[in-house]
């Protein structure tokens, strides 16, 4: 009897799983589908001219070239592309570390006087650039070159985390000469990073470029607190901060390799574990997330759900395929132009053409979380906005004038969180911004995004802010 019913069952699921395979008999892929599948444009010809392979190969032993290690990585995760993460494993290609004692030291940016922290560390700063002669050579070589995110459609992710200090030792170097060099190095550092985060097609790249930018601004906001900053340094300074454009602001690639990613996984018949070092991958999302002020799972919150399988075999079907096209098209477009909250993926797949097998196989219960991710490029275009505020603002005839100074500096300098103008505490002598919770907190950096003005009132305001005061329900999004 037993064996009865489980024959029963078994003729079961095989008619079921007909039943799904004919329902796909005839269902095309949709132009929005094509569509993703289309990848970002090159005008790069030449792996050797492209920066993105030195950060793949950053750390690599100093008889490598960071280029050619990296471009070979990112060539075997190309011979499986979507299955095959970058292999950091093999042979010497993460000789080289930075210390945590050197990466703990490079902290002036905490301090509210860097520019002494800078002086003060002169020494450390001098023998930790000879120790890491290799590494600052190489980050010079990457200042200077092209970018193009060749790491479209692949699962793996550069390892930033030598990266990032190796960047803070070249900043600290220029500061412990003079002032002049130190925002010299400032400004290259920052463009670069800017051009990154524009051109940028893959998520970790996206936000590793914006905590890039934020370490930059946020260094200078603090010397632009100086007061005895000449007026040829602010009029200097002044050419680097302003905030984001449309392309820098833009999540269109980032999303769309999502996308991109999630059909390599899901179009091959038996699922398998990526190839090449999981855990590696695993651990450098989870760390540029906590630099970025994210939940370190905040990388597999966005992927693309991979479908239902039986006994290891793939049900995803087109008709599922073309539903989650259609959301990741309608996520793209909010991301970019709306101000309201963005698509559910619950919405398109109830009003998505599914017969009740396929909604049975492919429920699409997992709602992917953009936001964090939206938000957290709206913080960066915050810290560029205040900075460049700083300067319309230096040194103001009459403090009791700055709120009017602030308002007229114009929609483009406007909180990016509420479309108003951004804040002032006259106690503390700071501009602030509310920040994704979208509440007034007083200019608390803990909460708020804030910068120092250098202008500080002893007097209280005639209206004092209270704090946790919601300044705007809906946040925009650029």
């Amino acid at each position: 009897m037993r064996r009865v019913l489980i024959t029963i069952c078994t003729i079961v699921v095989l008619i079921e799983i007909a039943g799904l395979v004919q329902s796909g008999i005839g269902e095309k892929p949709s132009t929005t589908v094509t569509a993703l599948l289309e990848p970002p444009p090159r005008t790069l010809g030449s792996p050797k001219a492209n920066g993105y392979f030195l950060l793949l190969g950053f750390s690599a032993a100093p008889s490598l070239d960071p280029v050619e290690t990296g471009y070979a990585m990112w060539s075997e995760a190309e011979l499986d592309r979507g299955h095959r993460v970058f292999n950091y494993d093999k042979g010497a290609r993460a000789e080289l570390r930075v210390t945590q004692d050197t990466a703990h030291a490079l902290q002036a940016w905490v301090s509210p006087d860097p520019l002494a922290e800078f002086r003060f560390q002169q020494g450390f700063v001098r023998n930790s650039v000879t120790q890491y002669a290799v590494l600052m050579n190489r980050y010079r070589r990457w200042l200077a070159m092209p970018f193009e995110d060749w790491g479209y459609g692949h699962l793996g992710t550069p390892r930033f985390t030598d990266l990032l200090v190796t960047h803070r030792l070249f900043v600290a170097e220029g500061f412990s000469r003079n002032v002049a060099t130190g925002v010299d190095r400032l400004e290259k550092d920052l463009a670069v990073w800017r051009m990154v985060l524009g051109k940028a097609d893959t998520l970790p790249t996206k936000v590793m470029a914006a905590v890039m930018i934020d370490d930059d601004v946020i260094l200078l906001s603090k010397v632009l607190s100086q007061r005895n900053l000449s007026q040829m340094m602010v009029r200097r300074i002044g050419r680097i901060v302003r905030p984001l454009d449309r392309t820098e602001r833009s999540m269109r690639w980032p999303i769309q390799n999502e996308f991109v990613v999630g059909m390599s996984r899901s179009k091959r018949l038996f699922h398998e574990e990526a190839a090449g070092g999981p855990e590696e991958l695993e651990t450098n999302r989870q760390w540029i997330a906590i630099r970025a002020g994210l939940n370190p799972d905040a990388f597999d919150k966005v992927g693309q759900p991979i479908s239902n399988k039986l006994f290891g075999v793939s049900l995803q079907t087109q008709s599922a395929v073309n539903t989650y096209a259609t959301y990741y098209d309608a996520i793209t477009k909010a991301a970019d132009t709306s101000h309201g909250p963005l698509p559910r993926l619950q919405d398109v797949a109830r009003t998505s053409p599914r017969t009740f097998v396929d909604r049975l196989v492919n429920p699409l219960h997992e709602e992917p979380r953009w936001e964090p991710f939206l938000q957290r490029i709206m913080e960066t275009d915050a810290r560029l906005r205040l900075a460049a505020l700083q300067l319309k603002v230096r040194k103001p005839p009459r403090p009791q004038d700055l709120p009017t100074r602030i308002a007229q500096a114009g929609t483009a300098y406007f909180d990016p969180f509420t479309d108003l103008p951004m804040l002032w505490s006259p106690t503390q002598g700071k501009l602030y911004s509310v920040g994704k919770d979208g509440l007034d907190d007083g200019g608390d950096s803990t909460f708020d995004i804030s910068v120092p003005t250098g202008f500080a009132s002893n007097t209280m305001p005639s209206v004092t802010p209270k704090l946790g005061i919601k300044v705007n329900s809906t946040a925009r999004r650029r």
